[in-house]
């Protein structure tokens, strides 16, 4: 299952949702729904546009957990 996790991203930064949202021209609103953990499908010019804003790689956005590892717990 491919994990995203915007929340993880801003909390070490102390951005709000709001200032995030500012920073890198994405919707306030699907920036909320982007930090929620129900979050299943983002677009490629938002990843774009989270990569700029908080000067990251996309491969930093993303991780990964295995069925096998969620079936182990």
């Amino acid at each position: 299952m491919v994990k995203f996790d915007l929340r993880d991203l801003l909390i070490p930064r102390n951005l709000t949702l709001r200032e995030f949202s500012e920073i890198s021209g994405i919707n306030y609103w699907t920036v909320v729904h982007m930090s929620q953990r129900t979050y299943k499908s983002i677009k490629i010019t938002d990843v774009e546009k989270i990569c700029e804003a908080l000067d990251i790689m996309p491969n930093q956005l993303f991780g990964y957990e295995s069925k096998r590892e969620i079936a182990s717990e």
